[in-house]
């Protein structure tokens, strides 16, 4: 059984997997599509996993947290039951920035990954990342391989 301490490396190993290339929507990175379809969104990670095939970016964003997040838990054998609480918010900051796509300039926004968990023993942990996202335009991303 993992020690409730692990939680500040599930927290970091979900922010850096979730926000990677691998989470994807028709094939492309999943932020450039969420990045246009919200201001801010915030997902409860303790709600059970769907079996549903998700149908737009935010339902996308919603179930590939839920199992990222429960993936981290199982590989650092920490249990849920011990999690009273634990949220992913994202946030479009205000204003639009330059930055790049794949070598290429491009217009978009700072967006605010944080996540944050409370456990059974009163504690609180959070993580945080801000990315540059571009809105989707696949004359600049490549899509991603069939696995």
């Amino acid at each position: 059984m993992a020690r409730r301490r692990v939680i500040a490396s599930v927290l970091d190993n979900f922010l850096g997997t979730y926000v990677s290339r691998y989470s994807e929507f028709n094939g492309y990175w999943l932020f450039g599509y969420l990045v246009s379809a919200i201001d801010q969104l915030t997902i409860d990670l303790l709600m059970p996993a769907s079996n549903v095939t998700p149908v737009s970016p935010v339902d996308t964003a919603s179930i590939t947290a839920v199992t990222k997040f429960d993936e981290q838990c199982r590989r650092q054998g920490l249990r849920r039951e011990v999690i009273c609480h634990a949220t992913l918010t994202i946030v479009k900051q205000p204003g639009v920035v330059g930055g790049s796509v794949s070598g290429s300039p491009r217009t978009g926004w700072n967006v605010n990954f944080l996540v944050e968990a409370r456990l059974d023993n009163g504690r609180h942990y959070c993580r945080e990342r801000t990315l540059f996202v571009a809105p989707h335009d696949p004359n600049f991303e490549l899509r991603a391989t069939v696995r």
